[in-house]
């Protein structure tokens, strides 16, 4: 059973789908990805995540837009099964704050390794550092948070950005102009990923998943 069966089996309110046919019914001889909802991440990228947390074995991980806790429960169990770490995931909306919090802390019985915030990001303070996040809030402010939440990313740590293509979208959009939803990209990004600091990947997922990998002192240079 992997870990999207687990949490169907666990939280009965999780109904699956074929990614973007919200009105039909699972096809399960269709190929492709599948959701559990229009607004948050794909199982697959679930699925992705819960395995980076059971290879990390990180002891912290935040996540913004916690939604309604989808991604914190594939990332949460990862971190029960791991017999160690915690979650902290942020949401700024109220309804969407007190589903999550049932889903995790009632459902599925992860008070122990998920911590659910309601506020904004740009006010949250980190403590210490991590060595996972999950970017998923409002598409414009999420270059934003890579900056904020930059020195709070251990070294050989990974940050993903959720819904961000291989395109970063800087390109023309006939209705909105440039670089919409996101916004153009910062210089600081730039900058960053030049100097060989963040070293970018990116996933063909269908609502896109970019991420990048926090050079290491100890890693090897392989510019010598």
């Amino acid at each position: 059973m992997n870990i999207t069966q687990r949490l169907m089996g666990l939280d009965q309110t999780l109904v699956l789908h074929n990614e973007g046919h919200w009105d039909l019914p699972l096809d399960t001889d269709k190929p492709g990805y599948t959701s559990f909802n229009d607004a948050g991440i794909e199982t697959e990228t679930g699925e992705f995540l819960y395995a980076m947390v059971r290879i990390l074995k990180p002891t912290a991980v935040l996540e913004t837009g916690t939604h309604i806790g989808v991604g914190a429960a594939f990332m949460g169990t990862a971190l029960r099964d791991n017999k160690q770490g915690k979650l902290t995931t942020i949401e700024f909306i109220p309804e969407l704050y007190a589903r999550a919090q049932k889903r995790l802390h009632t459902d599925l019985k992860l008070s122990q390794y998920v911590e659910t915030v309601l506020g904004d990001v740009k006010d949250y303070q980190p403590t210490g550092k991590y060595q996972l996040i999950l970017l998923d809030t409002e598409p414009q402010t999420r270059f934003a948070e890579l900056l904020k939440f930059y020195d709070s990313l251990e070294e050989g740590g990974y940050l993903f950005i959720h819904d961000l293509h291989f395109h970063m979208h800087q390109i023309p959009n006939e209705e909105h102009g440039f670089a919409w939803p996101y916004g153009v990209l910062p210089e600081a990004i730039k900058e960053l990923v030049r100097s060989g600091k963040l070293r970018p990947m990116h996933f063909p997922t269908p609502r896109g998943l970019t991420g990048f990998y926090k050079v290491a002192e100890k890693d090897y240079k392989w510019t010598r």
